[in-house]
């Protein structure tokens, strides 16, 4: 007969321990409160232009068609936050906004940010910005044209030369059966539960 309450595994070095999560029925049922629940008094709202390639040079953002969109506020791009001194991601800063272009690093770069005054303003505007690319092919996988290989031991010492065992070449060779299939998997990203959304206030 199975334990009805098993104790969970010992956590281990890399893992915190296991506190219960008092909020867990919450939000699970929908009853959790997130940042984006709380009101604020006469909020504007900002919706993300991404970019639609993986890798390459922003060209020229047209605004207009965005702009005239009734409830916009501003549209801010690479070329007006230049002077804003926001905070950088460790590793890059092409999710930061002092780095909205017009350089391209990866596909779903944010390259604008729409505001208004509506939620559903910032996003019909949004969609309406038109952005020209000078696309460069992208070095997305292994056998992509502009990839080289490097000895991974030279890139950092924690790398080391494996032993090498066995011939795979000769076992591929002089098998009955060859399976030559590539695969792939989706983008995946470890997002928290809670709503993606952030609230800023100003206290004057």
């Amino acid at each position: 007969m199975a334990q009805a309450n098993a104790a969970a595994p010992a956590p281990k070095a890399n893992m915190g321990q296991p506190v219960p999560r008092y909020d867990a029925r919450l939000k699970v049922t929908g009853g959790a409160r997130y940042p984006s629940d709380v009101a604020v008094n006469n909020p504007a709202f900002a919706f993300l232009v991404t970019s639609a390639i993986a890798k390459g040079r922003i060209m020229r953002l047209d605004l207009l068609e965005a702009r005239a969109v009734r409830g916009v506020l501003d549209i801010l791009t690479h070329e007006d936050t230049s002077d804003l001194k926001a905070g950088k991601f460790e590793g890059g800063a092409s999710t930061s906004i002092d780095k909205l272009g017009p350089d391209i690093f990866h596909d779903g770069q944010i390259i604008a940010m729409v505001l208004a005054d509506t939620y559903e303003a910032a996003r019909e505007a949004a969609y309406k910005v038109r952005t020209t690319y000078a696309p460069v092919n992208p070095s997305a996988s292994f056998d992509a044209d502009g990839i080289e290989v490097e000895d991974a031991t030279k890139v950092s010492a924690r790398h080391k030369e494996m032993p090498r065992k066995g011939d795979a070449e000769a076992a591929l060779a002089t098998a009955d059966v060859v399976i030559d299939a590539h695969y792939a998997t989706p983008t995946q990203h470890h997002n928290p539960i809670e709503l993606f959304s952030t609230t800023c206030v100003l206290d004057r």
